[in-house]
Formats: C-alpha cells, structure tokens, sequence
C-alpha cells in the first residue's frame, strides 16, 4: 500500500494531476498555459487529433461547434474519421483549431501544418501543443522533438502569423519528470515520485530555463487578408 504515491489513471487519458502522481510536472504547466488559450476559440472548431476529446471541457460556451478528428482505435472517439496530414473538409471551413501532443507522430510535419492552415478561415486561431522532451512512445509512429525555434521556422513556412510560443514545464520539471518515469516503474521507488515532484517544481517556478522543455503551447493565426482555396 502507497502511503503517497498515486498512479495515473488506467485507461490512461489527460488530466489534472494530483502532486503523487507520476505525470504531475508534465500536465501541471500544461494545463496551466493550454486552459487560457483553448478559451480564447470560437465559431466552428476543429480538434485535431482528438483521442478520446479531453480538452473539449477547457472550450468556452463561444464555440458554437465542435468536431473532433481522429483515426479509429480504442482509445479514440473521433465525429469524422480523419488524420492531420489530410483533413476531411474542404478549405476555410473553421474558425478555430486545436491539437494536441499529435504533430510528433507525422512523418511530414510541415505539410500537417499547412493542411491546418488550409481548413480554416482567414483571421482564424490555431492551439497547438508538442512535446519538447518526452521518451518514445506510440512505437514506431513517433518521429519529432520541437524547440521554439524550429517550431516558428515551421509555422511560418505554414503560412501563419502573430506566432506566439510560450514553455510548459522549463529545465527541471523536464529532468523530474523524466526521473518519474523511471521511478514509478519501481515497486518501493515509486514512493519517490510526489518528494521530486514538490522539488523539481519548485525549482521550476524559481525560473527554469528553456535548454530542456518537457512541451511548447503555441497560439498562432492565419492572415486577415483574402484567400482563395488551397
């Protein structure tokens, strides 16, 4: 019996973790960057890669659809069946999208974000998250890890603009969690987990610096002007 380890939940699915928990210093600076932004949506929005729709909470009362895309497995609910490198929808179709920790498993990233620009309208809000550290997972369809740097240069080839990229969990929230991992596959280990995750987090919010970041939350448009179909 754990006196305060807790283990992530099973089926696993996005959450807001309590500090036992093995994931905490990943999805705590997560939800705290990705809540605010998802809010800002409106109109028709696109969720790209929407697994079993978590985050379709964190949406304002604004938008006025939702329709979630994915690929059919277990651990998907998708209303159309779909995948980011080719969207189901014709173009200018959206007003909003979201997607989230998808754009690593893709072979082409850039034409994924250039399929995303393409569905939605002009002056239009994109919310993308990826991951900057994280061991592989989703074998052997994972292909990426981002820095801000890449991730602007792709974005704007894209075509968007007024990019703003902003850090979820800096250096030691990285090197905690990924301590975690390890640590909760330990009987009498696990136990560990919640002293790093009050350590690292602490550290963390003492000003951590970006040479490590567990994930990147980017806010990005597309151009006011008028476009035609692509």
């Amino acid at each position: 019996m754990s006196l305060l380890y807790r283990p992530s939940p099973v089926p696993f699915v996005p959450h807001v973790p309590d500090w036992r928990q093995p994931l905490y210093l990943h999805y705590k600076p997560l939800m705290r960057v990705l809540a605010p932004r998802l809010a800002t949506l409106h109109g028709r929005v696109v969720d790209v890669g929407c697994g079993l729709q978590p985050y379709r909470a964190l949406l304002s009362p604004a938008v006025t659809e939702y329709v979630g895309v994915d690929r059919e497995g277990p651990l998907c609910t998708p209303d159309v069946v779909g995948s980011i490198e080719s969207l189901p929808f014709e173009a200018r179709t959206f007003d909003g999208l979201m997607s989230t920790q998808v754009l690593e498993h893709v072979t082409q990233p850039h034409e994924a974000l250039r399929e995303c620009e393409r569905v939605l309208r002009p002056g239009a809000r994109m919310v993308l998250t990826v991951p900057g550290v994280w061991p592989a997972h989703e074998i052997p369809h994972d292909y990426w890890r981002f820095t801000r740097y890449g991730l602007l240069d792709a974005l704007t080839r894209a075509g968007f603009e007024r990019v703003e990229i902003e850090l979820a969990g800096g250096l030691w929230a990285s090197v905690g969690q990924l301590i975690n991992l390890e640590l909760q596959r330990g009987r009498w280990l696990r136990e560990l987990v919640p002293l790093v995750n009050l350590g690292a987090g602490w550290l963390d919010k003492r000003g951590a610096t970006e040479e490590l970041a567990l994930a990147w939350v980017v806010t990005a448009h597309t151009g006011e002007g008028t476009r035609g179909p692509r």
